[in-house]
């Protein structure tokens, strides 16, 4: 099995600039990393190979498989065929994901990891030769990440694998595809290798552009003297202010002008002309970096009251499951960083919801949750949109400076999920918030993004309260813990 794109190119019909443009790629069997900043192309890149979208110019050679999206809203397609698989292939893969056999029948209360590991199940067992993953990993705890690493790695067709994993992508791919602005190069190695090789080209593009420009430079200069050269060299050839009977001056200039020792300045000035315009051709050939300025502050502050929350000790029923989540008296102060954590499926959101409708009307909130679905995203970019101009060119500011390009997000008909999140923490920073609550708020991102959010949040003067699973984002940015067991039990820390 091969995949190959032949000139391919791609853009919607809201877009201005193409989404894809001239890729001539091949991809073998094995796993392929596809990374990018949101909205750079890299769904829209896994659709085109599955044949789920056709691009307007090239061909694409092999195209089809299974395409598994980020997004968890809907309760996968071939679910039944998975569950009644007469053989025994179903039930391992069932097993290896721990995919309970109730889920697809109470699919609405089960967590976003939970849905995610049922939606890979289900594209897996369908054994395709050309398997195109979009963020499998997203939403879930420790456990359930090995579950879903040990699934990929015994797939054997072409596999394309979108994720803002490093580790993952180290782990499983031979080799990166990087899409940038329409453009895609494809690296060996994990994302690691990738992202030095990258980052050397780069250097060496500057460092080309440095000499070039230096020499641009001294041509520049050099032909600057050589046009005052020519110039006065007019002017000694110039009759224009000889006197008509002075024929000795006249004759001398005709005698320079048949002897052609004035038109040596003339040529030299010609030849620099062209090595300008050589060299200008070679700067444009190099790309310049482009360097959005980047990293945003959230004009957070403290408030005034000696608490934000306090929630007294109970429980919470898990709608459809049987199971609740227990308690102690929970307290939130105006300065606390407290990270919320617990395996897929112990209540952590059903807590948040909770959390949120106890707290008072006028304390300012920024509330993120952690999936947004198509409605909503639609929604919050209809809203930008209605905004004034003022507040609109704040917003896309903010939004620029977490790493994604304005233009492209206002050309969409719908945000990526990465560029949604983005859009509603740019937007928030106007409530000036007290508390700041965050689901799984590295979900969807790219790794610039992440790196930037997290710089953003360590600024925050308010309250901080952040649910992951990344604990390397958790142990940079809060002091103290809420955990939940598998028994339900919420424990202060």
């Amino acid at each position: 099995m091969v995949l190959r794109f032949n000139s391919v190119y791609f853009s919607y019909p809201s877009t201005v600039d193409p989404v894809l443009r001239e890729l001539n790629l091949e991809f073998h069997e094995g796993w392929t990393g596809i990374t990018g900043d949101n909205g750079a192309g890299k769904s829209t890149f896994l659709m085109l190979a599955t044949g789920i979208l056709e691009p307007q110019a090239g061909k694409i050679e092999g195209a089809g498989g299974i395409y598994c999206p980020q997004r968890t809203d809907e309760l996968p397609e071939f679910w039944e065929e998975l569950f009644y698989d007469s053989g025994h292939e179903g039930g391992h893969i069932m097993s290896r994901l721990g995919i309970g056999a109730d889920w697809p029948y109470r699919w609405d209360s089960l967590s976003h990891g939970e849905r995610k590991r049922l939606q890979l199940g289900v594209a897996l067992w369908r054994r395709p030769l050309l398997a195109a993953i979009d963020e499998p990993t997203n939403h879930l705890d420790r456990e359930a990440r090995a579950f879903v690493v040990s699934a990929l790695e015994s797939y054997t067709g072409v596999g394309l694998l979108v994720s803002h994993d490093r580790a993952l992508l180290d782990g499983l791919c031979a080799r990166c595809l990087f899409i940038r602005q329409g453009r895609a190069v494809l690296r060996p190695g994990g994302i690691s290798r990738g992202l030095a090789e990258e980052e050397r080209e780069a250097q060496e593009r500057s460092r080309l552009r440095k000499e070039l420009g230096r020499e641009r430079d001294r041509l520049a200069s050099e032909a600057e003297a050589r046009q005052r050269a020519v110039e006065g060299s007019k002017n000694r050839l110039s009759k224009k202010d000889i006197n008509a009977k002075d024929n000795d001056t006249r004759g001398k200039i005709n005698l320079a002008r048949l002897s052609g020792k004035d038109r040596t300045a003339s040529d030299q000035y010609k030849r620099m002309e062209n090595r300008l315009a050589r060299i200008d051709q070679d700067l444009s050939a190099v790309d310049a970096p482009s360097r959005r300025k980047q990293g945003i502050t959230l004009p957070a502050a403290q408030a005034r009251m000696d608490r934000i929350l306090f929630l007294p000790a109970g429980s919470i029923p898990l709608g459809g499951t049987g199971r609740t989540i227990s308690f102690p008296d929970l307290l939130i102060r105006p300065n606390e960083r407290i990270a919320l954590t617990g395996p897929n499926g112990a209540g952590k959101s059903s807590l948040i919801r909770r959390m949120v409708g106890k707290i008072p009307e006028h304390t300012g909130i920024l509330y993120i949750p952690q999936e947004i679905n198509t409605g909503e995203g639609k929604a919050a970019l209809d809203e930008l949109l209605r905004e004034t101009e003022k507040n609109r060119g704040e917003i896309l500011a903010r939004y620029s400076r977490l790493g994604s390009d304005p233009a492209l997000l206002l050309q969409s008909r719908l945000p990526s999920p990465g560029e949604t999140r983005k859009l509603l923490i740019a937007r928030g920073v106007f409530g000036n918030p007290a508390l700041i609550i965050m689901d799984e708020p590295t979900n969807h991102l790219d790794l610039t993004s992440i790196r930037l959010l997290e710089e953003t949040l360590a600024e925050v003067s308010c309250a901080l309260f952040l649910v992951s699973h990344d604990e390397v984002f958790l142990a940079a940015l809060t002091t103290s813990r809420w955990d939940i067991d598998r028994r339900g039990l919420v424990t202060v820390r």
